[in-house]
């Protein structure tokens, strides 16, 4: 079956068959027995992305290890919310004593001298929220000292906790690897090979890794399959010019009533077949010829011993690369040892998924890549600062509001409750504001950011994504709240101020999230979308690649949740003690979060990228800055409370501090090292259970590689050797 992306009018029955291929469950073949010669029957799969139609869905309340098909990064992300979980139930034994000390705290309902209105009032207004706040214990010394205590004790215990989940990590990746065949179980990534040669390089790259990747001379080396890697810069002009006349084209059929024979359609669609012609012939030449070729290949064993084998004997540092890029590929000082190209070292590393590639960005040249990632930092403290003074600046012109008319009301003679129900206005007012700057500005900004960075993996894209959104959902929350309210006002706990509109957020964080989750606005919109050009029937301007995307769920955006739940978890530890109703709410909302979540996956979810487990390492990293910021939070609060450092908090401060400068997760692995398994498969067997494989990603050999993958033949590019 020949596929043309660009077929109008579009076949709908084809864009609901990739839909099928497409969801968010396991193909229905059983567990392949790999030492029967037999090659099962290949099934039915799809002309557009080569994924199998058939798929068996999984049962909500299965193990979260089931999503193991789409990459170890999904079973560990869940993982890493149930752990996320469990640290909140653990902080919730400290908070129910905190919160009930404030209940039963007097400070609150005690008088002191308003210095706005010059009359004697209680020391916080009539809410629920300071009640159960630390300011209701702020005159029982022996309380507060308590809650500090056991505050360093739990820091203690929390870090005890997170190197056990580490390991606990590790063991779920291994357990998954081992029961999960993939493309990169077999190979390697090899950068910095010399680029303009006239060789075969495939030939060329299979002779030296088959004869001097290992010193072992008795122990053979196989390679399988060679996919080079190409600058795709034309390729990308000539889609944006098929694009552009796809544009033209639907105004055409617009306008002549769906005529297809109308002159018009037919000049564009004579420009698009010349542009698809142009894009073949690239191929063609790029393959065959070697032009555009990036110096980047990925190179397949027929073991995964063989490939641990040649990443062991092949390793480099970060020094020679930087020397390599100062002397323009070649590097001084090699070692006849070293395995090199023409005085150039061949560097090689663990390859990531097929799936996991940005193959518009792999070319990229190292100096554009450096480029890019400056203008991105900047861009990003730039985008910071402008999202913090909006918020600042609608801060402080209601704060400013309050006082004036606090003012007025006072000489008129407005009773205390209209006043408080105009407080409470006003901090919900600030509230929403800060929680939906967060969601509708701050991630698309973030995420148009990290794509100016040019990285080269969806893995190291969403741990980009996820790093700049956590940091600036945090400092939005709660860094400006403490800016505005106590080092400018020294507003803590009177009529709008820090504890207030602090509990307000916490609030909102927790319910809001889920709430949209559950309503899921995307997935609705999806429909509206798909049943509106489903009806046009003949009147439908989709081409085929337009129908099956929205035939398709909504995609699943991972770094969107990580950020969402580490800035929860960073703020719940900050101002957790302060307001311990809050950890409730993050408990609460955290939990609620994670039951919407797996329905959504499982059910209105497309996953198009396989995440590796190196974003769930980066995120553990920074989940573990609960270490620091829960006594730094304390400490900060308690600064303004009683104008001291409390010693437990410093203690705790001391602690924090040390653990992310020593490198005690590495300590404990060496004393506890995991076994990592080898698959015991041959890639010739294994690769009939792939999904994909790297020819069938890289857009230079993807539409061949599929269409034989799909009829089952085998040639030169899929098994060239």
């Amino acid at each position: 079956m020949d596929y043309n992306p660009l077929k109008m009018p579009c076949d709908w029955n084809v864009a609901r068959k990739h839909a099928l291929a497409r969801r968010t469950a396991p193909d229905t073949k059983a567990h392949i027995d790999y030492e029967d010669d037999e090659e099962p029957k290949k099934p039915e799969t799809c002309p557009c992305c080569g994924f199998e139609i058939e798929r068996k869905e999984i049962p909500y309340c299965d193990d979260i290890k089931q999503l193991k098909f789409l990459g170890a990064g999904f079973p560990l992300f869940y993982n890493f919310l149930k752990f996320c979980i469990l640290l909140l139930c653990l902080q919730s034994l400290v908070a129910i004593f905190n919160i009930l000390s404030n209940y039963h705290g007097e400070f609150c309902q005690q008088q002191s001298l308003n210095p706005i209105s010059q009359q004697m009032e209680p020391n916080c207004q009539e809410s629920a929220f300071l009640k159960l706040s630390i300011a209701n214990k702020l005159n029982n010394s022996e309380v507060v000292v308590f809650i500090q205590k056991a505050n360093l004790i739990m820091l203690i215990i929390m870090i005890i906790l997170l190197q056990f989940f580490r390991r606990h990590q590790k063991k779920l990746d291994n357990q998954i690897d081992e029961s999960q065949l993939t493309p990169s179980d077999y190979t390697i990534m090899v950068t910095n090979i010399p680029k303009t040669l006239n060789v075969n390089y495939r030939w060329e790259l299979t002779n030296i890794f088959q004869n001097y990747a290992v010193s072992d001379t008795n122990f053979q080396i196989t390679v399988t399959k060679v996919v080079l890697v190409y600058d795709i810069t034309e390729i990308l002009a000539e889609e944006a010019k098929i694009e552009k006349s796809l544009q033209k084209k639907k105004i055409a059929l617009q306008t002549s009533n769906m005529k297809y024979e109308c002159q018009d359609v037919r000049d564009c669609e004579l420009e698009i077949e010349t542009s698809q012609r142009r894009i073949k012939d690239l191929q063609e030449e790029y393959f065959w010829t070697n032009r555009q070729f990036s110096g980047i290949a990925f190179v397949s064993f027929e073991s995964e011993k063989m490939k641990d084998l040649v990443l062991s004997q092949n390793a480099h540092t970060l020094i020679d690369k930087m020397k390599t890029f100062l002397y323009s590929g070649k590097t001084p000082g090699l070692d006849e040892m070293e395995l090199q190209w023409q005085a150039q070292k061949l560097f090689i590393e663990q390859a990531p998924e097929p799936n996991d590639i940005l193959w518009e960005n792999l070319a990229t040249l190292t100096q554009d890549k450096i480029i890019a990632r400056i203008k991105g930092f900047f861009i990003t403290l730039a985008l910071q600062g402008v999202t913090f003074f909006v918020i600042y600046y609608l801060s402080i012109r209601c704060i400013r509001l309050v006082y004036n008319e606090e003012l007025e009301k006072r000489r008129i003679g407005v009773d205390d409750k209209e006043k408080l129900k105009h407080v409470q206005m006003i901090s919900f007012a600030i509230a929403s504001t800060i929680v939906l700057v967060n969601k509708l500005l701050i991630e698309p900004l973030m995420k148009w950011v990290t794509k100016i960075e040019k990285i080269s993996t969806n893995t190291k894209f969403q741990t980009s994504y996820a790093n700049k959104l956590t940091i600036s959902l945090f400092v939005n929350a709660a860094i400006v709240s403490y800016v505005i309210d106590i080092l400018i006002f020294s507003n803590v706990y009177g009529f709008g101020g820090f504890l207030y509109n602090e509990s307000l957020i916490f609030i909102m964080n927790a319910a809001i999230a889920p709430l949209i989750w559950f309503i899921d606005p995307w997935t609705l919109i999806r429909k509206l979308q798909r049943d509106h050009q489903i009806q046009k029937v003949n009147d439908c301007l989709l081409t085929q690649k337009e129908a099956n995307e929205i035939m398709e769920e909504v995609d699943y955006q991972l770094a969107m949740r990580y950020a969402d739940i580490i800035k929860t978890m960073w703020f719940t530890f900050f101002f957790g003690t302060a307001i311990p109703i809050g950890v409730f709410s993050s408990l609460i909302g955290l939990s609620l979060f994670y039951l919407v979540d797996k329905y959504n996956i499982l059910r209105r979810r497309t996953v198009k990228e396989s995440i590796s487990q190196e974003l769930s390492w980066q995120m553990i990293n920074m989940l573990e800055f609960i270490v620091l910021f829960n006594p730094l939070g304390n400490m900060a609060v308690s600064l303004f409370l009683n104008q001291d450092f409390d010693i437990y908090s410093t203690i705790g401060v001391i602690i924090g501090l040390s653990f992310q400068v020593l490198p005690i997760h590495r300590i404990v692995d060496s004393m506890f090292p995991i076994k990592n398994f080898e698959e015991p498969v041959s890639y010739k067997k294994a690769q009939i259970d792939f999904d994909t494989d790297y020819d069938r990603e890289n857009p230079v050999t993807k539409q061949k590689a599929i269409a034989e993958h799909h009829s089952g033949e085998k040639s030169g590019i899929l098994n060239y050797a």
